[in-house]
């Protein structure tokens, strides 16, 4: 039983900051495997976040202002924060081999899928997706009210 004050229709609601919303969107997605996307579908989730990361990373002055953001969301005076410009070269490598990481782990995690489901088969749980589902949604509402309590009880600065 929920109380009222998380109720998600409050005006504050974050879906990130849902257990069970993240844990049913999760196990729900876990059911379709990876194998059974269409070819655009993985093209775009594995090349879209690879030329995003690299773009920010290459332009000029974007992963500053992104740092300058994420220190304010942290509670910092970005203005007392002190960023280093980076050279071209050196923001060039940093960008490729966050491309080259970004690109790696969608690669991975599209190949661990099918792995995954493989050992459940070879361990002969009946519904493998079904069990992989569960599991998945059961790791993701346990990380979300992991993150809610450790997030509610830190100390305010």
């Amino acid at each position: 039983m929920m109380k009222k004050s998380e109720s998600p229709d409050r005006a504050d609601y974050r879906f990130s900051e849902d257990p069970w919303g993240q844990a049913a969107l999760v196990s729900t997605l876990t059911l379709v495997p990876a194998r059974k996307y269409p070819t655009w579908l993985k093209n775009v989730m594995v090349w879209g976040p690879t030329v995003g990361v690299v773009a920010v990373l290459a332009t000029p002055g974007a992963p500053t202002a992104v740092l300058r953001k994420l220190s304010a969301l942290q509670g910092q005076n970005p203005e007392e924060v002190q960023f280093p410009e980076i050279n071209p070269v050196a923001r060039a490598a940093v960008a490729v081999g966050a491309g080259t990481a970004m690109y790696a782990s969608w690669r991975l995690s599209f190949w661990s899928d099918g792995a995954a489901e493989n050992l459940v088969r070879k361990l002969h749980v009946p519904a493998p997706r079904v069990a992989m589902a569960l599991a998945a949604g059961a790791a993701a509402w346990w990380q979300v009210t992991s993150e809610n309590k450790r997030r509610h009880t830190r100390p305010s600065a």
